[in-house]
């Protein structure tokens, strides 16, 4: 017996040697830890191939497609090439284009099970060396460093998602979020480099609910007023204090934390007053000479900062500000016919205009983008629109390349490796208030080649048209510059404004979880083991839950239903169209019950067409997983509080009936069995 179980591992084993790697599954072509990489990951045709440090990437893994019995391409799951040869070196080629020079022979090498010769007319893919970037080559015969591992890559990426979202800020998270004497910080610690940092934080929080992005913010708020105290007017720079001045006031939107107010507010108000010139803009540095001058830097994010100061202290004398601020940079440095947001200017003494600097960037134009979106939300004036339209419009089409990849600010360090980031943010609000969809993807195309030109710690420097590599260092003219934390930031800011795997129109009669919302303020999302889903956190004071784009059409609902708790007896749903408002209230729910019920509220007014749909809460300690409205016209079955029918039928949160099976407790559903 021993005998035969010899002879069946051997001829396992001489099985295994001579298998052939699987036609339709993706592959990592790895030797020494290296693999072949499309260089920078270029989408262009006959782009080098070349040798880099596995970083598994889909622009360093390619998919298996058999011709014959005896030949393959691969193609690169990134570009959608294929690897070929030219003229003896190795590239990417169009399908059509590889017929001749892309199909491969895979000769497996005796004794080393994986490990296989790539030959293409009887070239084999070599490394002529491992150092990162070298070109790789297909030489005749055979060469030192032509046998390659084909590691199969069932979970590879084959687009942004996700995941591939969470592993961008895993890398950030690990290479820079360091632990201080107080709190932790991202690298350093500066002061505006700081601020943004943060912000990007509160990104990922806003477009996730994930509760663990508000301790980060905390533990790094903490260690910043450690380092600069709670009065920050000893900073001459007003941009300075401005952008953590929203740092502050987005945290306070979004956690309720008084302390973040209180920072926000008193500071913001000790920059203005000192900061106002005579003609409604800021000065950006107090001991500039000339104090007719002015920057985009200060003036838009100040804009942005009194707008939602105003929204959250109900102060309405920053709105006044911020139409001020607003109005006079739009006349002294921003082109209205175009959208481009000049750098700087100055005033003449009468009041005239004279640009310094018509230098635009991500920085400006995405400042300016969001003062221009958040005054058109609060005036409804199309002037703000239009010039929302034209900003994003023209930064799509001038600070980006042929492949509409963003190509301003190609740097790693200083102040300008930080701006690109702080652009995203506000192309996802423009996305979404102005239904501009073909937004989120321009920044998930960005997001995506970003991702392949990470390092393998997963770090991403601004720089993100090149590979980032393995020192983080970089050559700039005649500086050798280390990739900062600030610069890193940038990627993972796009990651998550880009608003993967979210729903950008919701169909109203269909059943819409919690964890597709689109505004946050007061409460985190939580797994939930007796819904088996995403719900949130129990209200505070003010808090509320929005989703923009609910698709109603011309069918008029007239009932909503939600499926909520409340750890108080006497909470409530509020149920708002477009803004939290009292005048676009349209109903109340009853007092809510104690435990998960699909609960019925009827509106007041009958809702069509296409509209931002805001929950908000009355009582504390409210719970929310999902929504769906029901038509007017339709005959759906009124679903009473504990869920039950007059016929003692069951029915989902999309008026299907459900079937219950005997003694379990357990509702089948076309065939598919669903927890109540």
């Amino acid at each position: 017996m021993r005998k035969l179980l010899s002879i069946i591992a051997l001829l396992a084993c001489t099985l295994v040697v001579q298998a052939q790697p699987e036609p339709g599954h993706i592959y990592s072509i790895r030797q020494n830890g290296k693999a072949p990489f499309i260089e920078n990951a270029s989408r262009t045709a006959a782009s080098n191939v070349v040798i880099w440090t596995e970083t598994n990437v889909p622009a360093q893994q390619w998919k298996l497609t058999r011709l014959n019995d005896n030949t393959y391409q691969f193609q690169n799951v990134y570009t959608g090439y294929y690897l070929s040869v030219n003229s003896g070196s190795v590239v990417q080629r169009a399908k059509a284009a590889s017929r001749n020079y892309g199909v491969w022979n895979i000769e497996p090498v005796e004794g080393k099970p994986g490990f296989y010769r790539l030959l293409m007319k009887g070239q084999a893919l070599c490394a002529p060396s491992f150092t990162d970037g070298d070109r790789l080559s297909a030489v005749e015969g055979t060469a030192d460093n032509d046998v390659w591992e084909l590691v199969d890559i069932p979970d590879a990426y084959t687009e942004y998602s996700a995941g591939v979202r969470d592993d961008i800020m895993d890398g950030f998270i690990k290479k820079y979020y360091k632990r201080a004497s107080t709190g932790y910080v991202l690298g350093s610690g500066g002061w505006w480099g700081d601020a943004e940092m943060f912000e990007t934080i509160l990104d990922a929080f806003e477009t996730t609910g994930n509760r663990l992005y508000q301790t980060y913010f905390q533990q790094l708020y903490n260690n910043f007023c450690r380092r600069n105290g709670t009065d920050w007017s000893g900073n001459e720079y007003n941009d300075d204090i401005t952008w953590m001045v929203l740092a502050c006031i987005r945290a306070y939107k979004y956690f309720g934390t008084t302390d973040y107010l209180n920072k926000a507010k008193n500071n913001y108000d000790k920059m203005y007053a000192r900061a106002l010139q005579q003609y409604g803009t800021l000065i950006w540095k107090q001991s500039q000479t000339n104090k007719l001058a002015t920057n985009s830097c200060i003036n838009c994010p100040a804009t942005v900062a009194a707008c939602y100061l105003g929204d959250l202290t109900g102060d309405k004398t920053y709105y006044d500000k911020a139409l001020s601020i607003y109005a006079a940079q739009r006349k002294l440095l921003f082109e209205a016919s175009t959208g481009k947001v000049n750098d700087s200017g100055e005033w003449t003494a009468s009041g005239g205009v004279k640009v310094n600097n018509y230098w635009a960037s991500t920085y400006n134009q995405g400042t300016m983008l969001g003062a221009a979106l958040m005054l058109y939300h609060l005036t409804k004036d199309n002037m703000y629109k239009q010039d929302a339209e034209r900003i994003h419009n023209w930064t799509y089409n001038n600070l980006c390349n042929n492949q509409h990849l963003l190509n301003a600010c190609q740097t790693i360090a200083g102040d300008l490796c930080g701006f690109k980031g702080i652009y995203m943010r506000y192309a996802r609000r423009y996305a979404q208030e102005l239904d501009h969809e073909d937004a989120l993807q321009w920044m998930e195309n960005n997001a995506w080649h970003a991702f392949q030109n990470r390092n393998s710690e997963g770090v991403i420097w601004s720089a993100w048209l090149t590979k980032s590599n393995e020192t983080l260092r970089r050559q700039e003219g005649d500086r050798m510059l280390t990739c900062e934390p600030f610069s890193a930031s940038t990627a993972v800011s796009v990651a998550f404004n880009a608003h993967v795997n979210r729903l950008f129109n919701k169909d109203a009669y269909s059943y819409t979880p919690v964890s597709v919302f689109d505004d946050i303020q007061r409460f985190q999302l939580q797994d939930d083991d007796d819904q088996g889903t995403t719900v949130t956190t129990v209200s505070v004071n003010n808090s509320h839950l929005g989703f923009r784009n609910v698709v109603f059409g011309s069918n008029r609902a007239n009932r909503v239903v939600v499926r909520a708790k409340a750890q108080m007896t006497r909470s409530r749903i509020i149920v708002y169209v477009d803004s939290i408002a009292d005048s676009q209230v349209v109903g109340r729910s009853e007092l809510l019950k104690q435990e998960w019920d699909a609960a019925v509220i009827n509106l007041d007014t009958e809702v069509t067409g296409k509209h931002d749909i805001f929950f908000a809460f009355e009582g504390t300690g409210v719970q929310l997983a999902g929504f769906r409205f029901v038509d007017k016209e339709t005959d759906v079955p009124t679903i009473s509080a504990d869920g039950h029918q007059a016929d003692d039928a069951i029915y989902d949160l999309q008026g299907r009936r459900l079937t219950r099976e005997p003694d379990h407790g357990i509702f089948i559903l076309g065939g598919r069995k669903t927890i109540k």
